[in-house]
């Protein structure tokens, strides 16, 4: 009897000590199961640059009016939509501390505000935060985020980022030259006026370099590392008409890649050299990123001093090492014509002699995952050394019609 009274307590004992572990247990692994179910993917991103004085790619991109004590409002366009958000700011290169004293998130009041008056929609309007604080000051060499925020963002959406500077430099300065979309340099806080008005503009952005949303963990980035055809010289502002534009909007209308994003990563007068230097801040700090197109070596054919095709070989080698390492697919993209450009010695041979190692022998020593023939797609038959008449704007770069083609010729089943 004290024998079966004993293995009843027991047995209840056990019973209920194996709930209490089970009950703890699932306490614990819940919000583990719901942090990988999402993850910080980025939805829009710039290529980060540093504007200083002596640099001739800087000659004309400092800020139009002191940004110290003054509003700066910049539209981006976002591909994937979230509605958890976070912001990162750069003073990668400043020499001095940026502070920050009030940041704001709001959806443009529509898709070109940029073009007109910098309006917002007033009802969206949302202060971001830094650890708590509105305030914040960036050291120099360094990048922060802002606290992650409730935000309704939709696929495609353009939204303004608008800063109250507290004290800044105005040389050297982290920016991107290329905005191809107007901001507002506005005295004193500003920061939730609906509209700018007639304010000084400029189509650079500074400061801000992405934008992050909370993804389900099927969500991956596509980084396109490029030169100014990438960065889209020859678009129309404020209309948002890169290639890597109109590549959001298709993987966007695609049901098995609507949960891919698009980061243009994109330099005007950048070579292959400058991409590998800026790997780890361009790339490899690209949350999300599941794919590196490398799109560069133009501006290496045509400006290079006598670099042969080996050259260019060897960096793109060392690129698709450097995505392997963190993870990445790698495309790669052949070079586009040159025009006039090509009937420099041996340059024509050169672009032919990459462009052929692209086609085949990158994807046949598994260097690349998988290629874009962008030469096919917008070269003129008659014509092979030359853009389509259709697509260009001079001998290098394409129009809106061009960016078009090349991002229609893209296989969105790469991104699968």
């Amino acid at each position: 009897m004290k024998k079966q009274l004993f293995t009843s307590i027991t047995n209840l004992y056990l019973l209920r000590m194996t709930a209490i572990v089970l009950l703890l247990s699932g306490c614990a692994v819940t919000p583990q199961t719901h942090e990988s179910a999402t993850s910080w993917t980025t939805t829009w991103a710039t290529a980060t640059e540093d504007i200083r004085e002596g640099f001739w790619m800087s000659k004309g991109h400092f800020p139009p009016m002191p940004l110290k004590d003054n509003t700066l409002r910049m539209f981006m366009r976002t591909s994937i939509g979230g509605s958890t958000v976070r912001v990162k700011f750069s003073n990668a290169f400043g020499t001095t501390p940026i502070t920050i004293q009030s940041a704001h998130l709001a959806q443009a009041k529509t898709a070109n505000a940029s073009e007109t008056n910098g309006a917002i929609d007033i009802s969206t309007d949302t202060p971001l935060t830094f650890s708590g604080a509105a305030t914040v000051t960036i050291a120099p060499g360094e990048t922060l985020y802002s606290d992650q925020v409730d935000f309704p963002l939709t696929p495609l959406e353009v939204v303004a980022i608008s800063i109250h500077y507290g004290n800044i430099a105005q040389k050297p300065i982290t920016g991107h030259r290329g905005a191809r979309t107007t901001s507002f340099f506005a005295e004193g806080n500003t920061v939730s006026s609906q509209a700018m008005g007639d304010v000084t503009t400029k189509d650079v952005w500074y400061t801000a370099t992405a934008i992050e949303v909370l993804a389900p963990t099927a969500g991956k980035t596509v980084v396109a590392m490029g030169d100014s055809i990438t960065d889209g010289y020859g678009t129309r502002y404020n209309y948002h008409t890169r290639w890597t534009d109109y590549l959001a909007e298709r993987l966007q209308n695609n049901p098995d890649t609507a949960a891919v994003a698009m980061a243009n990563m994109g330099i005007g007068g950048a070579g292959a050299a400058m991409s590998i230097d800026r790997f780890e801040r361009d790339v490899a700090q690209i949350k999300g990123a599941g794919w590196l197109v490398i799109f560069i070596g133009i501006n290496d054919i045509v400006y290079g001093d006598n670099r042969d095709a080996s050259y260019l070989i060897n960096q793109y080698k060392e690129m698709a090492e450097l995505a392997r390492g963190q993870g990445l697919a790698v495309i790669g993209a052949t070079i586009t014509p040159m025009g006039d450009h090509s009937k420099k010695a041996g340059k024509e041979a050169t672009r032919q002699a990459v462009n052929n190692w692209i086609r085949a022998t990158a994807l046949q020593d598994n260097i690349y995952d998988s290629v874009i023939d962008f030469d096919k797609i917008v070269r003129d038959p008659k014509r092979p050394a030359y853009l389509l008449p259709d697509y260009a704007v001079d001998d290098l770069h394409l129009n809106i019609t061009g960016y078009q083609a090349m991002a229609d010729a893209v296989d969105l089943t790469l991104f699968k």
